[in-house]
């Protein structure tokens, strides 16, 4: 609001500089007119004695309108700089730790990874032994059905063998008798 009010000022002030300077270009012409209407030199020689003072006060109130304009404008401009220099600062730090948060997260995944690998080749370890137990396991049951067969079998020969004995023992017995 107050920069729009300046300028305004600035160009009223502007106007009236230019309209100073264009009389004192046409000065003769406005003398040759004087004379010719008949009119009071003495009051065209006032007017003509007041004009540079008058220039003189146009274009101070220009030059300061121009300066308390500029002065506004650089004060904005300081304040959006500082806020800008905030908001820079700000995304530095913001940005810092973004990239301490990315490190951390790149580390963790890194020992993730490592861990994973690692996990990987235990379990890998450990189905390799499972493998083996379960192998030896099924081994152990063919071998113990095996034993037990023959096993069996042998009770069964034994137990044959010995009803085989006793019946030859007994004939024994009664050839003795």
């Amino acid at each position: 609001m107050r920069e729009r009010q300046l300028e305004e000022e600035l160009e009223r002030a502007e106007e009236v500089y230019d309209g100073l300077a264009q009389t004192q270009r046409s000065l003769g012409t406005i003398l040759a007119e004087a004379i010719r209407k008949g009119r009071d030199l003495d009051e065209f020689e006032r007017h003509r004695r007041e004009l540079p003072h008058l220039t003189w006060q146009a274009d101070r109130k220009r030059t300061e309108l121009r300066h308390e304009l500029l002065d506004l404008r650089a004060k904005r401009a300081e304040e959006e700089s500082r806020r800008a220099s905030r908001e820079a600062s700000k995304a530095a730090r913001s940005l810092e730790q973004a990239r301490k948060t990315y490190e951390a997260l790149d580390e963790a995944a890194r020992r993730s990874s490592l861990e994973a690998r690692q996990l990987a080749e235990l379990r890998d370890k450990e189905v390799r032994r499972l493998q083996e137990l379960q192998r030896v396991q099924e081994e152990a049951k063919r071998q113990h059905s095996q034993v037990k067969g023959q096993g069996e079998q042998e009770c069964q020969r034994g137990e044959q063998e010995e009803i085989q004995g006793d019946d030859e023992g007994g004939q024994r017995q009664r050839q003795g008798e």
